[in-house]
Formats: structure tokens, C-alpha cells, sequence
């Protein structure tokens, strides 16, 4: 899997020197951190977002889609009231007014539910990406690393985000309720403006497996990372990647090495992401006395910072994570 494998392995060329395997990882280890700890200063510079749109455009083009769905659920159309007639005095006239309030509605959760589906393909690239070439002697590798490390935290600030409003907005999941209650029965329907907000039984099932969850956009980033980590059989080389950027993160955060306010808070987003990705992909979690990373230390690190609008960054990585709390 690279050069990076053969780091952990041994060295290039196969020599180990005599070392124990624990050694060489150690020193791989090291290694691998020191060049991520070059990079990761000027995280929020504009020319890594620049570097994202021309090497990686599927990334670039989807974090564009992620940002116009934040806009749109934030400005979401509650169809509270319309349900709650519908409910106490089920007319004819009533239901179809909830579902003409609700059914633009859910189109637009449908929207994001197809767009975590995009999520849920691009991480993987994105994981294989970093971790594969984080120890190539490439000059251009500093600035590869940069701009995968910016997409990953900037993929994982749009589901913090998302999930921030979902928390935040009751309606979205009362009003897909409704709306799953009633499918069957509207699927009858010959009103046009009704019948064009149908969505097939299997489509509206998935949806409400992936609503349920209190975070399901973080969910799915957590699944597809877990599930790459797991089936590629280098979940040690994705958990060296992480914490190493979770290392140089935290290094730049805690001696203000930053070159840019904007740099330190993509820092912190990168600390937490990493975090919460250990979490899950590690058996024993990022809480373990064997950890990669430090989370007790990330904690009090973040404690004073924010992520999403006003909420702590310490509240965020705990309400993400599996084994801290």
C-alpha cells in the first residue's frame, strides 16, 4: 500500500537494521508524524482548498452540494401546523394541504440523504489517499497531505453542521414521519402537485434508518471510514494516519504555531475529526491507555473552542465519540 506500508514493515528495501517490529513502527511512526507536523501550520491557507478542486474534484464538487444543503435546512419550511390538523381533524382537505406543506420537505431530506450516500463513497478515497502517500519523499507531498487533510475535516465540519441542525429543527423528523404514516395512502393520490413528492417504500425506509440516528451525517463518515479501515486490512496504517494528524494538530494548536486564526480552528476540526474516527475504527477505542492519541489531552486542548456555531468543541467530540465521555 505504498511507501508508507513499507515504513511500518521494515524500512524501503526490506532492511530492518536488526530492529524488533515494535522498533520500526516506532520509528515509522515518528517519522510519519514529523512530516505531517511540517504541513499542517497553514491548514487554512485559500491554495489547499485550491489544491482539493484540481486533484480531487469528486471531493470539491461534493463539498460544494453539502454547503448549498446546510443553506437550504437551514431555512427549513416547518410543516408543523398543517400535520398537527391533519392529525386532530383528518379531512381529506387537511391531509392534503400537510402533505403539500411536507412534501418539499422531504424532497429536500431525500436530497441530503443521497448526498451522505456521495459522502459515504468519497471517504474511503480520501482515507486511502492520505494514508498511502503520507510518507512519500515527493516534494509535492507536503502540499497533497494538506489538501486531504483540509477535504477530510471539511467533509467532517459539514456532517458536524448537519447534525447540529437536525438537532435543532424537531420538524424534520415529525414531518417525515407524517409523511411515512400516510405514503401508502397518498401514493392513490391523481393530484399531481401531491403525487410528484412520492418516494418508492424501500427509498423512505432507508431514509428513516438514517434519520434515526441523533447524528447521522458524522454516522455515515464514522461507517465508511470503519468499513475502509476494516475490509482494506490497514486499519494500523489508517490509525498511524490519524493520529499523526491528530498529533501535528494539537502541536500547532497548543504553541500557537498557526498562521492564521482560520488555520488553528481547521487545526482543532482536524484534532476533533481524528478523534472521533480513532474512536471507532481502534477495538479499544481512542480512551484506551494504548491509544495513538492522547484524548485527554485533546480535550482540555479544545475545551475553550468552538466548532459548530456557538457549541464547544470538547461538547462535539464527546457527543460523537464511542468511549469518551
Amino acid at each position: 500500500m505504498g511507501s508508507l506500508l513499507s515504513l511500518l514493515r521494515g524500512g524501503s528495501g526490506g532492511h530492518s537494521g536488526g530492529l524488533s517490529r515494535s522498533s520500526r513502527e516506532t520509528q515509522a511512526s515518528a517519522r510519519f508524524a514529523k512530516q505531517f507536523n511540517e504541513f499542517i501550520f497553514n491548514l487554512g491557507d485559500v491554495r489547499n482548498a485550491q489544491y482539493v478542486e484540481a486533484n480531487f474534484p469528486e471531493g470539491n464538487r461534493i463539498l460544494r452540494v453539502g454547503l448549498e444543503l446546510l443553506e437550504r435546512v437551514s431555512a427549513y419550511n416547518d410543516g408543523s401546523n398543517e400535520v398537527r390538523m391533519a392529525i386532530s381533524q383528518p379531512t381529506q382537505e387537511n391531509e392534503e394541504a400537510a402533505w403539500r406543506k411536507v412534501g418539499p420537505s422531504v424532497a429536500l431530506l431525500r436530497e441530503c440523504f443521497e448526498f451522505a450516500q456521495s459522502v459515504e463513497k468519497v471517504i474511503p478515497d480520501v482515507l486511502e489517499e492520505l494514508s498511502s502517500h503520507a510518507g512519500d519523499a515527493d516534494p509535492q507531498r507536503a502540499d497533497r497531505n494538506r489538501g486531504l487533510a483540509r477535504l477530510l475535516a471539511d467533509l467532517m465540519q459539514n456532517a458536524f453542521a448537519f447534525d447540529a441542525l437536525k438537532a435543532s429543527i424537531p420538524a424534520i423528523q415529525n414531518d417525515f414521519s407524517y409523511y411515512r404514516r400516510t405514503l401508502s395512502r397518498s401514493a392513490q393520490t391523481q393530484d399531481a402537485d401531491i403525487a410528484r413528492y412520492i418516494i418508492p417504500h424501500d427509498v423512505s425506509n432507508q431514509m428513516s434508518l438514517f434519520y434515526a440516528y441523533h447524528n447521522p451525517m458524522v454516522r455515515t463518515v464514522i461507517d465508511s471510514a470503519t468499513k475502509f479501515a476494516q475490509e482494506s486490512g490497514n486499519q494500523q496504517v489508517v490509525l498511524d494516519c490519524l493520529s499523526a494528524l491528530a498529533a501535528g494538530s494539537a502541536s500547532t494548536v497548543k504553541h500557537a504555531r498557526a498562521d492564521s486564526a482560520k488555520s488553528e480552528r481547521m487545526c482543532v476540526l482536524v484534532l476533533v475529526t481524528c478523534c472521533v474516527l480513532y474512536d471507532w475504527i481502534s477495538p479499544k477505542g481512542v480512551s484506551d491507555a494504548q491509544s495513538g492519541i492522547d484524548a485527554k489531552a485533546a480535550l482540555d486542548l479544545v475545551s475553550e473552542r468552538t466548532l459548530v456555531d456557538s457549541t464547544p468543541a470538547d461538547k462535539v467530540l464527546r457527543a460523537n465519540c464511542r468511549t469518551l465521555r
